[in-house]
């Protein structure tokens, strides 16, 4: 089982985060899932502000916080959401799919609040994936039937004591069979 701990509200990037942006909030922590996945939550006080600092925001959390880490796991698995309220979908989109550094997720919300539970659902729906339930029901389909024609010219090739077969070899094998098969329908 997973579980997310919390750095200290003095610790260097938290610090570092809230001299240089005006947000609403910030956690950040390592989730512990093998090894250790960072995670930054962040929410600026206006979607205005999102658009306007997300890059250098994501660019602050890998200078200073990512380059100081030494497992590659958590410097190649690491996640930033920005909490907010609805943004234009072209810049979700940007967001989204920005390849530097770190995973990033918008997590849009009419009234965002960030709490352990929020955090624990956002962990649980992107990083982790255990909400997702399978409710898979065996289908008896009975006994696969053997094709006279395709066990007639395998038998053919195990009687040959071809141990290695080349690529013309099984070309011709492959050939006949699919013959065979159309013949038959």
């Amino acid at each position: 089982m997973a579980s997310f701990e919390k750095i200290d509200n003095n610790h260097n990037i938290i610090v570092q985060i809230k001299k240089n942006f005006n947000v609403q909030e910030v956690v950040a922590g390592k989730l512990v899932f093998g090894s250790d996945i960072p995670v930054i939550l962040v929410q600026f006080h206006h979607v205005k502000d999102v658009e306007r600092y997300w890059k250098e925001f994501n660019s602050l959390v890998t200078a200073e916080y990512l380059t100081e880490l030494t497992e590659e796991f958590s410097k190649w698995n690491s996640y930033i959401f920005f909490i907010t309220k609805a943004l234009p979908k072209a810049l979700k989109y940007e967001i989204e799919n920005n390849k530097f550094s770190t995973r990033k997720i918008v997590i849009e919300l009419e009234n965002p609040q960030v709490d352990d539970d929020l955090i624990s659902n956002i962990i649980s729906e992107h990083i982790v994936n255990d909400n997702i339930k399978f409710d898979v029901k065996r289908k008896d389909i009975g006994d696969f039937p053997k094709n006279k024609m395709i066990g007639s010219v395998l038998e053919d090739v195990i009687k040959n004591g071809s141990k290695k077969l080349d690529d013309e070899t099984l070309t011709k094998l492959l050939t006949t069979i699919e013959t065979g098969l159309a013949d038959e329908n």
